[in-house]
Parts: structure tokens; sequence; C-alpha cells
């Protein structure tokens, strides 16, 4: 009688022990998804600056169709679903995108002195920032979940119910390719 006893309240401690396990590694990656549908939304800010971008360059320089197609087909590569991995390297290539942009403008005056570009130019910059604050806050959540995933006893649980190691959403500086983007007119050239 007593050794069942006990052996019920050894079963009902280990039935709450994985539960609070389970809790815990559920909640980690929920802040996980929250921190990513958050980044989510600070790089669909920035996207919806290109049709902005792309009439006040248009407008100015009348750059080539090539160079404003670029853009937008770099836009709707960033509206499909992907990995976070695969969405790292396309943010990477659409900020190098941006400066880039930014750089080929100080080329024309007229567009440095509108006050429209200014205000873009501003609102980018301030996003720029946000996307980085919040990608921290983004890579902070991933490293505590991957972190508790590995952590014994909890790695038995977590490869039980499938949760796996998530990805970080992190600049590569170092292999990171450059996207340039020059709106010199060429038509001139095929003469």
């Amino acid at each position: 009688m007593f050794g069942t006893i006990l052996v019920v309240i050894l079963l009902i401690i280990l039935v709450i022990f994985i539960v609070i396990m389970f809790n815990k590694i559920v909640k980690s990656g929920n802040e996980n998804i929250v921190a990513l549908k958050t980044l989510d939304v600070v790089l669909k800010k920035r996207l919806d600056l290109i049709p902005n971008l792309q009439e006040i360059v248009k407008s100015y320089t009348e750059p080539e169709k090539v160079t404003l197609d670029s853009i937008d087909e770099m836009k709707n590569a960033l509206l499909v679903k992907m990995t976070v991995s695969d969405r790292q390297k396309l943010e990477d290539k659409f900020s190098a995108l941006f400066k880039d942009v930014f750089d080929s403008v100080s080329k024309y005056p007229a567009i440095q002195s509108s006050g429209n570009f200014g205000v873009l130019k501003s609102k980018l910059t301030e996003i720029e920032k946000e996307i980085e604050t919040v990608r921290r806050a983004y890579n902070d959540t991933t490293r505590n979940y991957n972190a508790l995933i590995k952590k014994a006893p909890y790695n038995v649980l977590a490869a039980i119910l499938g949760y796996s190691k998530r990805s970080f959403f992190d600049v590569d500086l170092l292999t990171k390719e450059e996207v340039t983007i020059d709106f010199v007119d060429r038509r001139q050239e095929e003469r």
C-alpha cells in the first residue's frame, strides 16, 4: 500500500515536472515567434518605401527601366514565404540595394534637394535602426530558445515533441553580396 502511494506520488511529480518543462519550451518558442513577427512588421515598413523611392528617383533621373525592374524583382522576391536564413540573405541584399540607391542619388543634386527625398531618406534611416533593434531582440529570443532545447532534460522532451533549433537573423558582413545600382543612362552608349 505504502509502495503504491509512493509510486503514484512520484508519477504525479514526474508529470508536473514534464508539464513545467513543456510549458517553458512552448513559452520560449512563442516568444521567438512573436519576435520574428515583429521583425516581419518592421521589414514590411521598409518594403513599403520602395514605390516612393522608385517614384522619386524616376521623376528626377529617368533611369533605365532595367534598374527599376531590378528593384521590383527584389520587392517581389521579399513577398514570398521562405526560411529565416533565406529571408536574412535577401534582406541583406535589400539593405545594400537601398544603400547603393542613396549613394547613386548623390550624383543628382535635384533629388537631394527634394523635400520628398529627404523625408524618405529620413524614414529609411529610422526604419533601418528599428530593424537592427528588432533583429537583435529576435536573435536574443532565438539564442534563449536554442539554448533551452539543448539543455538536459529539456533536450529529451524537445526531441520527442519535434522542437528543433531555429536560425538566427544575422548580418553576414564578410560574405554579404553587395547589390549595386548605377543610374547612368546607358541609352546614349547604344548609339
